[in-house]
């Protein structure tokens, strides 16, 4: 980018600060910010995230046999509510 650019450019953006409301101005300011630190990661090769590995952690997980079991009365209701009793299953 050539000086005389840069200097036109900065000339362009005092004039619109000067414009601008306070509040925009912290806006305009984070939004440099971001454009700056994006600028520095791109500079140093950092990248903004990791490519995903298929399989990377196959095998390292499970599901206990009875995953698919059916849940009893005593999970859904409890056996302290006194829904359930204990003798026929019938509800009170």
């Amino acid at each position: 980018m050539s000086v005389a650019l840069k200097e036109n450019l900065k000339e362009n953006l005092a004039q619109v600060f000067d414009e601008l409301p306070v509040e925009l101005l912290a806006e305009v300011v984070d939004f440099a910010e971001f454009l700056r630190e994006k600028e520095r990661k791109k500079q140093t090769g950092m990248k903004a995230k990791k490519k995903r590995v298929f399989g990377m952690y196959q095998g390292q997980g499970w599901i206990n046999d009875d995953f698919n079991d059916e849940l009893g009365d005593e999970f859904w209701f409890g056996e302290d509510f006194g829904i359930i009793k204990k003798d026929d299953e019938s509800v009170d």
